[in-house]
């Protein structure tokens, strides 16, 4: 599909996934690299506890760096500066990661890309954008996701909100820095001139809340924080529950409960009744606390019950 393109991946571990997209895509991407290598090669966890920065050790740098060739670029070799500006008149699209990343450490930004080549989609994230009173703000996934709004959301209503606990900032921004590549792209095609894409990856973990900025529109009421529950409609489904060597995510839904139904007859935990209880229709059901055979509610019982007799295995 983007056989014919080239991308120049300037990002660290905050944008990579978007450049992996468009390889993924056919697109020939070149990671430029400054002597010491990408700070993602050194970013945990490593594979076998290995710590060698060159023996590829960080998976996330392998997760997010496949279909792409690697390139080293030293600032301060004048032959390699000239490499470079070779590979930027050549390329369709390049991606970086700002502020202090590694086009600003070879003294590149659009006006300087551009002048090499006119055509190009210059792609740029960054946390709070370009321009503004924070381009020059550093922000690490809790901040961006605190100030995008996520956060507000996350954790038990009792307590202040805590970090989701896996990173997903800069997951989310890279994946719309791609298609914000893609739809430059097609301007610079039908327009022509150089193309800047400004992500700030605040913006973008706003964009996650869609659900809870129509939900008073919709539902009548807001979300709030629900610690380790979701709402299904006006009741709370309970998601973690205790077993006999920690904790698990589980649903209290049909395909749960139908699938350890014998077992929990076995432990004396549900009645062998259950058996006739209609599973393939019990979800639509649910939320009917006195007419459904089982309530949701009972259901989380049933299940807390059965889950704390035996292990996560």
């Amino acid at each position: 599909m983007l056989e014919p393109y080239t991308v120049l991946d300037f990002t660290d571990e905050r944008g990579e996934i978007g450049p992996m997209i468009l390889g993924d895509l056919g697109a020939e991407v070149i990671k430029v690299e400054l002597p010491e290598g990408a700070s993602s090669r050194r970013a945990a966890p490593f594979y076998k506890d290995a710590h060698e920065a060159s023996d590829l050790s960080s998976l996330q740098f392998i997760a997010y760096n496949r279909n792409k060739r690697s390139i080293t670029i030293d600032p301060n070799s004048d032959e390699d500066r000239s490499v470079l500006d070779e590979l930027i008149r050549r390329a369709d699209i390049i991606f970086e990661s700002a502020p202090n990343g590694i086009l600003a450490a070879l003294d590149f930004d659009f006006a300087g890309v551009s002048a090499l080549n006119p055509n190009i989609v210059h792609v740029c994230l960054s946390p709070f954008g370009a321009t503004g009173p924070h381009a020059n703000f550093h922000g690490n996934d809790l901040v961006i996701a605190a100030m995008g709004g996520p956060v507000a959301l996350q954790g038990p209503i009792d307590r202040a909100p805590v970090r989701i606990s896996v990173p997903q900032a800069w997951r989310h921004a890279g994946i719309e820095a791609a298609s914000g590549a893609l739809v430059a792209l097609t301007r610079m095609r039908r327009t022509g001139g150089a193309q800047f894409v400004d992500l700030a990856a605040q913006s973008v973990m706003t964009w996650t809340m869609l659900n809870a900025m129509d939900a008073y529109a919709i539902q009548g009421f807001n979300f709030e924080r629900g610690g380790s529950t979701i709402d299904n409609g006006k009741l709370k489904m309970e998601l973690l529950y205790e077993t006999a060597d920690g904790w698990i995510i589980a649903l209290p839904t049909s395909s749960v409960l139908e699938g350890c139904l014998e077992w929990m007859i076995e432990d004396g935990i549900a009645d062998a009744s259950y058996r006739d209880i209609d599973w393939k229709n019990y979800d639509l059901n649910i939320r009917e606390l006195d007419n459904a055979p089982i309530n949701l509610y009972q259901a989380q019982e049933l299940l807390a019950s059965f889950l704390i007799l035996h292990t996560k295995q």
